[in-house]
């Protein structure tokens, strides 16, 4: 009876390990998807893009500036536009000032539908917090 039980506890394990993987997959496809077709350009003889970048986050191109990580660019209708502006310095991220260019690019984006909360100061002498909802954007260069 024990070596039963135990043999029909592999068999339920090993089945829903199988489930479990096929839900995870079928999840990665559905998702693959619809970014493809949120980022699908219609067909157009005259539409020829050289280069083109696709990633999830707020659509801002950052650079250092002496000590300071500063925006330098705001792409048209990504979710930071209208939110951030350029020139703005980048004071902390989520509560943390990361050490490299890249660790702030890479704490900056994220999963479509999360919230960035980026503190920011401006030339001007103005300080603020933005909490700013990622999302996919697409560059094209």
């Amino acid at each position: 009876m024990r070596e039963t039980m135990t043999t029909s506890l592999a068999r339920w394990r090993t089945a829903r390990r199988s489930v479990l993987g096929a839900i995870v997959l079928a999840g990665a496809v559905a998702t693959s998807a619809a970014v493809f077709e949120t980022m699908r350009v219609p067909a157009c003889p005259h539409h020829k893009v050289d280069r083109a970048y696709t990633y999830s986050g707020v659509g801002v191109v950052i650079e250092r500036e002496d000590a300071d990580v500063v925006v330098k660019r705001v792409m048209p209708g990504a979710p930071a536009e209208g939110l951030l502006l350029e020139g703005a310095r980048l004071v902390r991220v989520d509560g943390m000032t990361p050490p490299t260019l890249e660790e702030w690019a890479s704490a900056i984006r994220g999963a479509p539908g999360t919230i960035v909360e980026l503190e920011v100061a401006y030339p001007c002498g103005g300080h603020k917090t933005l909490a700013i909802e990622r999302g996919i954007v697409h560059m094209e260069y």
